[in-house]
């Protein structure tokens, strides 16, 4: 019997070790060649607190031998684990007359209209968060704008502040508009949109001179939503559905994993293009957006490419940008070039959205 849990604790460690190693993979390979790592990638989290388990357990048992498994792939996952959590030890924030860039991103979920007027809205609630703040730019996703209630002009009105503006809407209907919005303290030189086909989702990018001979590019991204409705959902959030008779539950997971495979594929290829974009920009790039991926991602790692991630230079601890019961959710993101860096990168505790804006200073590097 004591040979038969051996055995079993053995294969288990073996298989929790590849799948850790599976999930790192997925940040390099597409889920356009290879849909199913993005999976690993989604538990990279789980996964490695499981590894960590079995690393214990050996060593409790003092089992050095079958250790060394576990040992190596969390030793490989430290790079990972930096960009879910972060400790800046030493690191001081810049003084405020350092910076160059106050950023916003922020998926405002409609402003609470959920595509009907019958909600209460929050224009008002998030035009005064970005006049209390004093942003410099203002990116959004999910900008929308429903006559009978608010235009984009009243808006623009309410975030005096901000007077240059770039709203692009990928879809109109009625009086209905939905799309990314940026808005900046300074002039808007450029501007122009990058679409994707068979979805809402897009990119956008604004040339912003910050002085006569200093142009910024910044790309307000929205990356593939995975759409879930409420029987994934309920899947994902209802305690008793696996207990319960009311769903087909095989159903509703092979409809659940559809999607996601479908979002994997459709993000990977819209990042690509976006990426490329980025490599021609005739001038130093921000990227703030919705990626709706986590960092342990190949949309993450292709967008990331050479440019600085906020949260890793001045973020701390964890930080969740969605709202959900997982304690480190990460999928907005500030992302920029190496001439900046970053001083504060956090997320207010404003629930006026399914996000949490995400807020970054940057200044100039120093040489």
């Amino acid at each position: 019997m004591r040979r038969f849990i051996y055995i079993i604790l053995l294969l288990l460690t073996a298989l929790l070790a590849a799948a850790l190693v599976l999930s790192y993979l997925s940040v390099y390979v597409s889920p356009v060649r290879v849909w199913f790592l993005s999976f690993f990638g989604l538990l990279f989290a789980p996964l490695l607190l499981l590894n960590l388990a079995c690393l214990l357990l050996w060593v409790v048992l003092r089992r050095w031998r079958e250790a060394l498994a576990p040992l190596a792939v969390t030793l490989l996952s430290l790079g990972f684990v930096r960009t879910l959590a972060h400790l800046p030890v030493g690191k001081k924030s810049a003084p405020a007359a350092e910076t160059t860039l106050r950023l916003l991103t922020y998926n405002v979920n409609l402003f609470g209209l959920k595509r009907s007027y019958r909600d209460s809205p929050t224009y008002a609630q998030v035009a005064n968060f970005i006049n209390r703040e004093k942003f410099d730019v203002a990116c959004m996703q999910e900008f929308y704008v429903h006559n009978k209630v608010q235009s984009e002009q009243q808006f623009a009105r309410k975030i005096s502040g901000l007077p240059h503006r770039f709203v692009h809407y990928s879809r109109t209907q009625s009086n209905n508009q939905l799309g990314l919005a940026t808005f900046s303290k300074f002039p808007i030189v450029g501007r122009g949109s990058i679409a994707f086909s068979s979805t809402t989702n897009a990119a956008i990018f604004t040339d912003i001179a910050l002085s006569a001979a200093d142009t910024v590019r910044i790309y307000n991204v929205h990356l593939q939503s995975i759409r879930f409705g409420d029987r994934e959902r309920d899947l994902l959030q209802r305690e008793n559905f696996w207990y319960d008779n009311k769903h087909d539950r095989s159903r509703v997971l092979w409809s659940a994993t559809s999607k996601l495979k479908r979002a994997f594929q459709m993000r990977a290829q819209q990042v690509d293009t976006i990426s490329k974009h980025i490599r021609r920009s005739p001038y130093r790039v921000v990227v703030c957006g919705d990626f709706n991926d986590t960092p342990v991602s190949y949309s993450y790692h292709t967008m990331r490419g050479s440019l600085c991630d906020g949260f890793m230079e001045a973020g701390r601890g964890l930080m969740s940008t969605f709202v959900s019961v997982v304690p480190s959710l990460r999928i907005d993101y500030i992302l920029y070039s190496n001439y900046f860096r970053a001083t504060v990168c956090y997320c207010p505790n404003l629930s006026l959205s399914d996000h949490y804006p995400l807020v970054c200073r940057l200044a100039e590097r120093e040489n």
